[in-house]
């Protein structure tokens, strides 16, 4: 009986080894199926489980690029037919590697917001908060700017609506944003001697306040340019700011940049 067992897993395992790319949605899943059985096997088969793992990993993404070109192509709307359609495959194939559609929305957001926290991680050091804050600003909007629909789909109601008590929201894909925006700012008051634990409000705030301005903005397109958007949000985000400093004897300038705020004609 051992000698079989051997014998079965070895064959599995070295025709999984051979299995090209899958043409078709049969032969995914087949592939899948094999890959799985051998999974559950576990430490008996040397190397076997690491190799599936990496091809989980590697096939998880390759999945939520085809969700993302998805979104970009049908819309903030789009369905798990759609995105199935676009990555050359089936639902059910899917749901191999994602628990839910939500568990994918979930993935599909994380990797949206990691383009603004990578952004935000170029932002020098000793930048003032001023600087830091605007950065903060134009990450957020250059991602709206180049993919509107995907920044609709990340920050809607969507998972809201449909997510399961103790599940993440679609609020909380801003959480990443916030915890680097607010580590950098308490750095800020840490050098001039302010207790930091408040640039935690001060993080949230920023990142809620910049979110709820550029979903309008998103609507009314035509009403701001980008740099216009940035500049206005940046000079009422840092009026408070100022307001911190000054208080903590620090010479900084609260005044907006020259017309941000234009004058009614007299």
């Amino acid at each position: 009986m051992a000698a079989r067992r051997v014998f079965t897993v070895t064959t599995v395992s070295a025709t999984l080894g051979h299995v090209k790319k899958p043409v078709s949605r049969v032969t995914e899943a087949v592939t899948d199926a094999v890959a799985e059985a051998i999974e559950a096997i576990g430490p008996r088969i040397d190397g076997r489980s690491s190799r599936w793992t990496q091809h989980r990993i590697a096939r998880r993404e390759e999945l939520i690029d085809a969700a993302v070109a998805a979104v970009k192509k049908f819309g903030s709307d789009v369905g798990m037919d759609q995105i199935a359609s676009a990555a050359r495959t089936s639902k059910p194939v899917i749901y191999r590697y994602f628990a839910d559609k939500n568990d994918l929305y979930r993935a599909v957001g994380d990797r949206v917001i990691a383009q603004v926290v990578q952004v935000l991680r170029h932002v020098p050091v000793d930048s003032d908060p001023q600087s830091l804050l605007r950065a903060s600003i134009d990450a957020y909007l250059q991602l709206l700017e180049e993919n509107p629909q995907l920044f609709r789909f990340i920050t809607q109601n969507r998972l809201l609506n449909e997510a399961r008590p103790g599940e993440p929201t679609a609020a909380e894909f801003s959480a990443p944003v916030a915890e680097v925006l607010t580590a950098a700012l308490g750095e800020q008051l840490r050098s001039i001697g302010l207790d930091p634990t408040g640039a935690r409000p001060w993080g949230e705030a920023a990142v809620g306040f910049i979110r709820a301005a550029s979903l309008w903005w998103l609507d009314n397109p035509g009403t701001m340019t980008r740099a216009q958007l940035r500049e206005y949000l940046a000079a009422l985000l840092w009026g408070g700011g100022a307001g911190v400093f000054q208080f903590a004897g620090r010479e900084v300038d609260a005044r907006p940049q020259p017309g941000v705020f234009a004058k009614l004609p007299r």
